[in-house]
């Protein structure tokens, strides 16, 4: 259990939109949550939600973009800031596509998700219980 007495935790970093970058953020990710003492449950949904919104940017943005994580009492919030202005849409599902449930995926997983614009692009954000 997370002890909410705790002051709020984050970090943010810095990346280019490679392929390869999905799987550097996952092992750091996974690291700074177990260090954080999130359950195993917990940083599983987190990175099955980072990797949704970091393929995203690789596949539409294709921005240069921030990750922030944050740990604030029970909420822990996953950010990915990137220099699109379009906004993320949830696509209907479709047994026969071979790709587009990613965002149903954070929907499902996060207590609440959701995208801000702001003039140098978007934050597409998801809050999951900690």
């Amino acid at each position: 259990m997370v002890d909410t007495a705790c002051p709020p935790r984050s970090m943010t970093s810095s990346h280019e939109p490679v392929a390869t970058v999905a799987g550097q953020i996952r092992r750091r990710l996974r690291t700074l949550l177990a260090g954080w003492g999130l359950s195993d449950d917990t940083v599983d949904d987190a990175l099955l939600v980072v990797e949704e919104l970091v393929a995203n940017v690789l596949d539409h943005a294709r921005t240069r973009f921030q990750l922030i994580v944050r740990l604030s009492g029970s909420v822990l919030r996953l950010a990915v800031h990137d220099g699109d202005p379009g906004s993320p849409q949830i696509r209907p599902f479709d047994p026969h596509a071979g790709r587009g449930r990613g965002l149903q995926l954070v929907s499902t997983l996060a207590a609440r998700w959701g995208c801000d614009a702001d003039p140098a692009g978007k934050t597409v954000w998801a809050e999951l219980p900690a």
